[in-house]
């Protein structure tokens, strides 16, 4: 029986999770306190402070969680979701303890979407033309 509900929760949680609740860090470091304190340090907490109140969507594909909702505290940070996806599916204790059945409810594995802002390493940045991209 669990093997059919995780089958099912694979097949529709996809498009059910893009278009749910993201929750932002501060949630996630409510369980993962260390991880919180650690990206706290990176550049990656604070991708999003150059640019703005009103951050057009085009760069927050790379200085914020992207698809996440224009607006939301979990769009302007680089944060938790930006690698793992949305969290308000999964990001329950007794779902977090079951990692095949997080990972059908969208969990995803980090280091997977790097190379959309990243290039080689990890360590240099895509390169932007700031002349063509939107102030």
């Amino acid at each position: 029986m669990r093997i059919a509900l995780v089958i099912v929760l694979t097949l529709l949680a996809p498009a059910q999770v893009a278009a749910t609740r993201w929750l932002g860090s501060d949630a996630c470091g409510s369980c993962h306190p260390a991880q919180l304190a650690g990206w706290r340090q990176t550049a990656h907490a604070r991708a999003a402070d150059r640019l703005g109140a009103r951050p057009r969507a085009r760069c927050l594909a790379c200085h914020g969680t992207g698809d996440a909702p224009a607006g939301r505290t979990a769009a302007l940070e680089v944060g938790c979701e930006a690698c793992h996806g949305a969290g308000g599916e999964y990001a329950e204790d007794d779902v977090m303890r079951d990692p095949l059945l997080a990972r059908a409810l969208g969990l995803r594995e980090a280091g997977a979407s790097c190379a959309g802002c990243h290039r080689g390493t990890g360590t240099r940045l895509a390169p932007v033309d700031l002349k063509k991209a939107p102030h």
